[in-house]
């Protein structure tokens, strides 16, 4: 694997939990991932030139060591898979001075018309390329708990909703969240913004003020612990692409539940065309925000967890 960034966790990226907050090491991998397409040929100005962009259509995540403030992190990685139609690729975030690794990735990148969103073929130079960048896959980048499978895509938002019902619970991860996407949110064409959120569906969040802590929520159990949850293992996968003028709804549940982990999947629909616009998936671990360890789902939260567990679902 080929070194591809460097840089220091910054103070304004350490969330409520007191450790570097999963975006940054999603955004730390998405700058290497840019640095890696320049080289093989897909680099801002060749794809101005193929009226094209770049999608990142599966993203899978695995967090290994939690990192704070002032830590150096560098990102490695390299192609695994090179096809017409896309590249499977692997990036490691590490921890050099410590021995650590910090989180691996693995991503599907496809090319797709700028103007349409129709699919369109690699460059035969790119496939060329990529396949002169190949890595292997090493055992602590493979998933533990999430099936890179082909995801379920059969579920509609009725079947989803009718089962989940209208309850809402202080757990994000249970919220509906519902948006028309305005046109602000949309890039030259009409399509809602890569940039935007496609989880919650939600408007992208502006950057907390200096001093505040954010993220995550935290809740503090009847026996006085606090409690946070703290992502292992994330996956993304992006199906359809909404406009401008469009309702989305975002919709939870839980479709695994453990001593201590919690397996949550969030559906983003449109509500207008009937398309499933995205999956998400996270398994979250209960930690114990004094300690720094996991405990058991407390009971408070496990009873409102139980409420949304749809295992039949996954």
């Amino acid at each position: 694997m080929r070194l591809l960034h460097t840089s220091v966790v910054e103070p304004d990226e350490i969330d409520a939990l007191g450790h570097l907050n999963v975006r940054f090491y999603m955004a730390r991998a998405q700058r290497a991932n840019e640095a890696l397409m320049a080289e093989l040929g897909l680099g801002p100005e060749a794809l101005e030139a193929l009226g094209a962009r770049l999608v990142q259509a599966d993203s899978y995540t695995r967090y290994h060591r939690e990192q704070f403030k002032g830590s150096t992190l560098t990102v490695r990685g390299g192609v695994l898979e090179a096809g017409t139609e896309s590249l499977r690729l692997y990036f490691e975030v590490d921890n050099d001075a410590k021995g650590e690794i910090a989180a691996s990735f693995i991503f599907v990148m496809a090319l797709i018309d700028r103007a349409t969103r129709a699919p369109l073929k690699l460059p035969e130079a790119v496939v060329t390329a990529a396949i002169q960048a190949m890595t292997v896959l090493p055992d602590h980048g493979r998933p533990r708990t999430v099936n890179l499978d082909p995801p379920r895509v059969d579920l509609t938002f009725d079947e989803v909703a009718g089962r989940l019902g209208e309850g809402e619970t202080a757990d994000p991860m249970s919220w509906r969240m519902e948006r028309t996407i305005e046109a602000e949110a949309c890039d030259a064409y009409g399509f809602l913004s890569d940039t935007e959120d496609f989880m919650f569906g939600m408007p992208r969040g502006s950057r907390p003020v200096e001093g505040q802590r954010w993220g995550p929520m935290t809740f503090t159990t009847e026996e006085g612990h606090r409690v946070g949850w703290a992502s292992l293992e994330t996956r993304s996968v992006r199906l359809s692409q909404p406009r401008g003028g469009e309702t989305i709804c975002s919709i939870g549940a839980e479709i695994g539940l453990h001593d201590k982990v919690r397996h949550s999947r969030r559906w983003l629909f449109n509500l207008t065309t009937g398309k499933l616009v995205s999956l998400n998936d996270n398994i979250a671990l209960a930690l114990d925000l004094d300690a720094r360890r996991p405990i058991a789902i407390p009971a408070q939260l496990r009873s409102q967890l139980e409420k949304r567990h749809l295992p039949d679902f996954a």
